[in-house]
């Protein structure tokens, strides 16, 4: 690894309603040839930890590296040394320990494997664990996927198995492990039909208690297509999957994910009116909105259900046409972005996007950012568009929430940004693209409880460019961010504290 400069700090006073901001630079390097960063692990006391890949002759290799936290210099890189039938299905930073998990061909079949290091020395932990074993009947098998889930306080774990034949119905399980001694403490089938459809099933998760809950569409309507959502809950004492429709009467949901928060789960997604296939023939177009639900993770009921259409103002803003679509909101697209709660509030991120053609084929962009805040009783307190005009690598952003105010950090067009434009008063058709990272500007966009939202320019990036990595590495709670940051072959990562 070749360095070029020794530790740099400077101190970028940036106004934004009186706020300002701290850039430490981290060291320039370059790192070996043919190695890619692929994702932040995680962060703890002892450092920031990434992960990447290599190809050379010989094949490709998988390693994670260590950056010290003071310095953001790397301090070791460790090769994982799979085998060349092993193909690499997560790493996490979990209690201490960077746990990297593979899956090995067999041969119809996959098996997961999990390895293990001391996140503080790169130290192996033991040897190769095999986590979930092989399927004794191979007859008509297609495939045999996974997933893996941590509780929140990191005591338990979950490793879904997806068992696929040729015209049979998927075999799902969840195995449930104490953690980090893996010693396993149930296995619970998941359901695979619902009201004779069959389902899709995602968003796995396992809270403290050992409670298991997911996620699956299903087909409420086949003749007019029209597909619902459900939450399945399965308490640590018993088999049964209860499951908590989305409980909406002439309204398809759009997208919708779940999360923890306090002793509650939180839902929330967007909706849009049913239209029937006649309707459409007579030119009715659906009306869009959001929700936001409280589970009782007990008693699988709905709390505080929150729902609203787009306000009037909102409509009007995104009631334009630059595509394959029809300019009405309700004929364009919608996806889930982030769920965000303080205060007892929900704050739902929904980006709104649709399809152009080109030469290669049909692409979906990504054209603004909508946020929408439900109070503590599920009411629609506000929504409110944030413009945002990205593609291909440059479409996520980060975000940190500090003092009650959350902070947005993305890459904008320079013209987007200029003197005399404005973050609320803003022409679509005017809204330029961004295609590449030179040239482009950071912006910090922040809205706070009232909805106020406020926009500033950062730095523009010329030859050292931001690079937004949808995972948020905080050293400081609430406080800070590291930006990765990119010129041709070299990286360096930057710490960014909010004073």
């Amino acid at each position: 690894m070749k360095k070029f400069l020794s530790l740099l700090f400077i101190l970028s006073v940036i106004p934004l309603s009186g706020q300002t901001f701290d850039i430490k630079k981290g060291e320039e390097f370059e790192p070996e040839d043919n190695a890619v960063f692929q994702y932040y692990i995680g962060v703890d006391e002892s450092g920031i930890f990434m992960r990447r890949t290599r190809t050379r002759g010989r094949g490709t290799s998988y390693f994670f590296q260590k950056l010290n936290r003071t310095t953001l210099k790397v301090e070791y890189t460790k090769d994982f040394e799979t085998e060349k039938t092993e193909e690499p299905f997560s790493c996490q930073l979990k209690g201490g320990r960077v746990i990297f998990l593979s899956t090995k061909k067999e041969e119809k079949d996959r098996v997961l494997l999990m390895r293990e290091y001391k996140a503080a020395t790169g130290e192996a932990i033991g040897t190769v664990k095999q986590i979930s074993q092989s399927v004794t009947d191979q007859t008509d098998l297609t495939g045999h996927s996974f997933e893996v889930s941590f509780s929140p306080d990191n005591s338990k774990m979950i490793v879904v198995e997806e068992i696929s034949r040729a015209k049979k119905l998927p075999e799902n399980t969840v195995h449930i492990y104490e953690f980090p001694s893996y010693k396993k403490i149930a296995s619970k089938n998941i359901l695979n039909v619902y009201e004779q459809s069959t389902i899709a099933v995602y968003n796995y998760k396992i809270d403290n208690e050992g409670r298991i809950f997911y996620m699956f569409n299903y087909m409420m309507d086949f003749d007019e297509q029209i597909q619902g959502k459900a939450v399945v809950t399965i308490q640590p004492s018993d088999q049964k999957n209860t499951v908590t429709k989305i409980p909406f009467d002439k309204l398809e949901v759009q997208n919708g994910v779940f999360d923890f928060v306090n002793d509650k789960l939180v839902l929330a997604g967007a909706f849009k009116d049913v239209v029937t296939k006649k309707e459409k023939k007579e030119g009715k177009v659906a009306n869009v909105g959001v929700f936001s639900f409280f589970i009782d993770p007990k008693t699988s009921a709905v709390l505080n259900k929150g729902y609203d259409y787009f306000s009037p103002a909102v409509s009007e803003k995104l009631n334009y046409k630059d595509g394959l679509i029809q300019a009405n909101p309700g004929d364009k697209y919608y996806s889930f972005e982030q769920i965000l709660t303080f205060n007892n509030n929900v704050y739902l991120i929904e980006s709104h996007s649709y399809v152009i053609s080109g030469d290669k084929g049909y692409f979906a962009y990504e054209r603004e950012l909508i946020v929408s805040k439900f109070n503590s009783t599920g009411k629609l307190e506000w929504m409110r568009i944030i413009p945002k005009y990205t593609c291909n690598e440059l479409n996520s952003f980060n975000f940190v929430i500090n003092n009650n105010k959350v902070y947005l950090f993305y890459a904008e067009h320079p013209d987007n940004v200029e003197e005399g434009t404005s973050v609320t008063d803003w022409n679509p058709k005017k809204y330029k693209q961004i295609r590449n990272f030179n040239g482009s500007v950071l912006v910090c966009t922040t809205f706070d409880e009232s909805g106020t939202i406020n926009r500033t320019s950062l730095f523009r990036n010329d030859g050292w460019c931001y690079d937004p990595i949808p995972t948020n590495i905080s050293l400081e709670p609430n406080n800070s961010l590291i930006f990765r940051m990119i010129n041709r072959g070299k990286e360096r990562y930057d710490i960014l504290k909010i004073k």
